[in-house]
C-alpha cells in the first residue's frame, strides 16, 4: 500500500486572439482524444491540437480531458488505458480560439513518471520475461500464477515510497504498489490475460491492485500484499490476495469510478475465490 502521488490539473487559458496556423484542423472529438493519447504515449511534454468550434464545444472547456483520454483502451497497445492513467503525474490544458470563432486550439502539457527511454526498456523487458516464463499454451491460471510469482520473487517493496512505475518494478526491482500493479498489467496483457488496474484504499491508505480474468471469470489480485515486508527482512511469497472474490478481499475498497453500475456489470467479480492449485 502507498499513497498515490498523482496530480491532475486543468488550467484554462481563454484568449480571444487569433490562433496560429495548424497542420490539421480536427472535426471529430474522437480524433482529438486519440491524438492526445498518441502524444501522451510518446511522452510529449507540450503539444497543441486545432479543432473546429463544434468539437471544442463537444469536448467542453472545463472537462477533465485526461480522464476521457485515459478511458480509451485499445487492444493494439498495453500503454493506454489504465497504464497511461497511472503513468502521467500531472497535466495542464488551455484553450485559444480564432477571432472569427470558427476554430480553437487546445494546448496540452504533461509530466511523466518515466522517460520514453525507460518505457522502451520496459517494452523489451516485458517481452523477455514472458518469453522466459514459457507461457505459450499454458492455462490462464498458470499464466497469472507465473507472472504473480515472478514479480514477487524479483521485486522488493520500496519503503522510501518514491518508486511508482513498471520500470521501477521490472528494471530497478523495487517499487510501491503502483509499480507492482503496472508491471503486472503489462505482463498480464503481453501474456494474453485480460486485466484492469484498480485504485482505492487498503489498510487505511491509498492503494492499487489488479483484477484478472481466468476461465471466463474476474478475480481480485494484489501482488503487493502478497509480497509482505517482514520484520526480519526475509522475502516472502504468499497467496493471501491471489484470485479472490469480493468477500475475501473485503479489506480493499475501490475508488468510486470502479464501483459504478456500468463498471461492475462489465467486470463482475466471481462469487467464489479461485482454488489455488
Amino acid at each position: 500500500m502507498v499513497k498515490k502521488i498523482i496530480t491532475l490539473m486543468l488550467v484554462l487559458t481563454l484568449v480571444s486572439s487569433p490562433v496560429e496556423a495548424s497542420a490539421k484542423t480536427y472535426t471529430s472529438k474522437t480524433d482529438v482524444y486519440n491524438i492526445i493519447k498518441k502524444n501522451l504515449i510518446s511522452h510529449e511534454e507540450n503539444f497543441s491540437i486545432t479543432m473546429d468550434s463544434e468539437v471544442m464545444d463537444a469536448i467542453g472547456r472545463n472537462t477533465d480531458i485526461f480522464s476521457k483520454v485515459a478511458a480509451i483502451d485499445s487492444a493494439k497497445t498495453a500503454k493506454d488505458g489504465d497504464y497511461l492513467r497511472l503513468s502521467v503525474s500531472s497535466w495542464r490544458a488551455g484553450w485559444r480560439w480564432s477571432s472569427g470563432g470558427g476554430s480553437a486550439t487546445l494546448s496540452f502539457s504533461a509530466d511523466y513518471k518515466t522517460s520514453l527511454q525507460q518505457e522502451k526498456a520496459v517494452d523489451t523487458k516485458v517481452k523477455s520475461i514472458v518469453k522466459s516464463l514459457k507461457l505459450e499454451g499454458k492455462s490462464d491460471y498458470a499464466k497469472v500464477k507465473a507472472i504473480h510469482d515472478y514479480i514477487i520473487n524479483n521485486t522488493s517493496y520500496d519503503e522510501s515510497l518514491e518508486k511508482h512505475s513498471a520500470y521501477n518494478a521490472l528494471i530497478d526491482k523495487s517499487a510501491v504498489c503502483e509499480g507492482y500493479t503496472l508491471a503486472a498489467y503489462r505482463l498480464f496483457t503481453e501474456a494474453g490475460i485480460s486485466n484492469r488496474v484498480i485504485t482505492g484504499y487498503a489498510g487505511g491508505d491509498s492503494h492499487a491492485w489488479n483484477i484478472v480474468k481466468v476461465k471466463g471469470k474476474w478475480y481480485n489480485i494484489d501482488l503487493t500484499w502478497d509480497d509482505p515486508v517482514t520484520n526480519t527482512g526475509k522475502p516472502m511469497l504468499t497467496y493471501d490476495y491471489f484470485l479472490k472474490n469480493s468477500k475475501d478481499f473485503s479489506d480493499h475498497s475501490r475508488d468510486s469510478i470502479y464501483k459504478t453500475q456500468a463498471f461492475v456489470k462489465k467486470y463482475p467479480i466471481a462469487s467464489e475465490s479461485y482454488k489455488k492449485k
